[in-house]
């Protein structure tokens, strides 16, 4: 992600265009108030062109692997890209979120059926569902609001 192209703090979403997501449609997401707050701090500590950066050749961070290491060997937990998306789904639909802004917030589509067709999905519209789930995940997990201050360079 680039801070230019796909992060917007006026009205506080992430902009990821069709050519940059596997189901090659346009998603526009909320930012909850735990995101925020990390792309704020995480801002702070640069202006350079990428959200994530990498020493590497392409300058931004490509495979997360190397990062959810240093995070397992931290904490001791295992998991993959794929366990946190199954577990924000998983937390999403024991938080009643309507399966349309679930499909939404995720990019799966919506469907085929002729209701589906009718369905808009905006970043306003998916603003309460995702701190819903934002705000069960904080709750599960024991944890406050991240504070500016506590964004870390992790190592590449």
């Amino acid at each position: 992600m680039r801070w230019k192209e796909n992060i917007d703090f006026n009205n506080r979403a992430i902009r990821l265009s069709a050519e940059s997501v596997k189901g090659k449609r346009a998603l526009d997401l909320p930012m909850t108030d735990v995101v925020h707050s990390l792309l704020v701090a995480r801002r702070q500590l640069g202006d350079g062109t990428f959200v994530f950066p990498s020493y590497g050749e392409t300058g931004h961070i490509g495979d997360p692997r190397t990062y959810i290491a240093i995070v397992e060997e931290a904490t001791g937990i295992e998991f993959s890209s794929h366990d946190l998306r199954r577990t924000f789904i998983t937390t999403a639909e024991a938080c009643d979120i309507s399966v349309y802004a679930l499909k939404a917030l995720v990019n799966h589509t919506l469907g085929s059926d002729v209701t589906a067709g009718y369905v808009g999905m905006t970043v306003e519209r998916l603003r309460e569902p995702a701190q819903k789930v934002c705000d069960r995940l904080k709750t599960l997990c024991g944890i406050e609001e991240p504070k500016g201050n506590k964004v870390k360079r992790l190592r590449s």
